[in-house]
């Protein structure tokens, strides 16, 4: 628990810092400059493989514990720092092979880094993992469309959007019409696809991670439910997963936790 504790922490605070940080986002590059710099600082070692230097800041000093009790690489890391960074730097998305490259380094890592924890370094095992992690991803890009346009974000794939009949005028103006139901339709489904893709992995790993794996599509899966009930029509009201729902879910994960304990799963 402490272990993936320490990773949230990493993720939240490099997110926030490329979210949040109160200054403009050449500023904030700096910001995510220095983080990447204490990161390296963490790994590096000498030719005995020791430690050359001590971190700075306690996440940091936190993520080596963990990597090196589970020999963790530092390029989940520097990926995700990555997509951090990409935040700063690029305010629309073309294709969804750009949006896709995009989601490698902002969703995929954590898979892996859950996979590493869990004692699974294989790469066909991480391949799977993409498939839940950008669903997870997706999902949260369809939910917050409207907070992403106000930071001038549009994670959008303008091929898709013309495709359908929309534009980014009709996007920036939060038309809501036909075109744009169609639109989050064939987003929606994609990535209840990818979900479903990535329900492989259940059967391969670590009963508590497969737990873990089961919890996060069940939330995925819920925002995109919650997504269809509003019509499609992400621009009035944010998606939410209701109380009763989110009730529901954790009832369901205890009784796979025991299940996952008694090796019954």
């Amino acid at each position: 628990k402490q272990h993936i504790e320490n990773i949230y922490a990493f993720c939240r605070f490099g997110d926030d810092l490329g979210d949040d940080a109160p200054f403009p986002p050449e500023e904030r590059l700096l910001l995510l400059n220095e983080w990447e710099n204490d990161l390296n600082r963490g790994f590096s070692k000498d030719n005995s493989g020791k430690f050359k230097e001590i971190p700075r800041h306690p996440i940091i000093k936190a993520i080596r514990h963990t990597a090196s009790t589970f020999e963790i690489p530092i390029e989940p890391f520097l990926k995700l720092i990555k997509a951090f960074k990409m935040d700063q730097t690029k305010n629309e998305y073309n294709t969804w092979d750009e949006l896709r490259e995009y989601c490698v380094h902002s969703a995929d890592p954590v898979g892996h880094l859950f996979l590493y924890v869990y004692g699974h370094d294989d790469e066909k095992l991480r391949e799977i993992s993409d498939y839940t992690c950008t669903a997870l991803q997706l999902a949260n890009h369809w939910q917050d469309i409207s907070r992403d346009l106000e930071q001038n974000r549009i994670y959008m794939p303008i091929e898709d959007m013309e495709k359908h009949g929309y534009n980014l005028e009709m996007y920036k103006n939060k038309d809501v019409n036909e075109n744009w139901t169609e639109l989050m339709k064939f987003q929606v489904e994609r990535a209840r696809e990818w979900f479903a893709k990535g329900e492989e992995l259940w059967q391969l790993v670590d009963p508590m991670l497969a737990v873990d794996l089961q919890m996060f599509t069940m939330g995925g899966v819920a925002i995109l439910d919650s997504i269809e009930k509003l019509k499609f029509n992400t621009w009035k009201k944010r998606p939410k997963v209701s109380r009763f729902k989110q009730l529901w879910m954790l009832r369901r994960c205890r009784r796979l936790w025991k299940q996952a304990e008694k090796g019954q799963i």
